[in-house]
């Protein structure tokens, strides 16, 4: 067996493997910028997200004040309404009172 062949066939294999580091070197560097560009997008797209959440809750507390000030209406309503009815009760045992000790 001549040594000969035998290294040449190594030193085509060390190429083979030179080769094979630069593409993974090459695809490493790839996903490296990838990564920076996604990271950079997620961040924009959570700095507009926040500004938007930020404006739904400014719009839900004014909902919520509106709807504060209606429990409040109909609270005064509902009052008004108690009174209502008891006058009107008061008003007729009164009246049904006089009718029965008139006679």
């Amino acid at each position: 067996m001549n040594p000969q062949p035998l290294e040449a066939r190594l030193a085509h294999l060390e190429g083979a493997f030179v080769q094979v580091g630069e593409r993974l070197n090459s695809i490493d560097h790839r996903l490296d910028t990838i990564e920076q560009v996604m990271q950079s997008r997620f961040g924009q797209l959570e700095q507009v997200l926040v500004s938007r959440f930020a404006l739904v809750d400014q719009r839900f507390g004014a909902v919520d004040q509106r709807f504060a000030t209606i429990d409040q209406r109909f609270a005064t309503i509902d009052q008004r309404f108690n009174w209502l009815i008891g006058i009107v009760v008061g008003t007729w045992i009164t009246t049904i009172l006089t009718i029965l000790f008139h006679h």
